[in-house]
């Protein structure tokens, strides 16, 4: 992954949303989690089927292999 692309997870104790950085941009996604351990995962697997890292990610072989900030 270049460094531009690093993934940052912003979790919100109050309403259980998620926030992924990546790059200049972020996604917002969709869903309700219980946990940051969950959003995590659901971070992991947008950023792999939907931000294309799978053919991108140099080392990653599933989306569980890519690195994910949490703040």
């Amino acid at each position: 992954m270049h460094s531009e692309e690093y993934l940052e997870l912003h979790y919100d104790l109050l309403s259980h949303k998620a926030l992924l950085s990546c790059g200049r941009k972020a996604y917002v996604l969709p869903d309700i989690y219980e946990t940051k351990e969950m959003a995590q995962v659901a971070a992991q697997k947008f950023a792999w089927e939907k931000l294309g890292l799978k053919e991108r990610a140099a080392g990653c072989r599933t989306a569980a292999d890519l690195p994910v900030w949490l703040r």
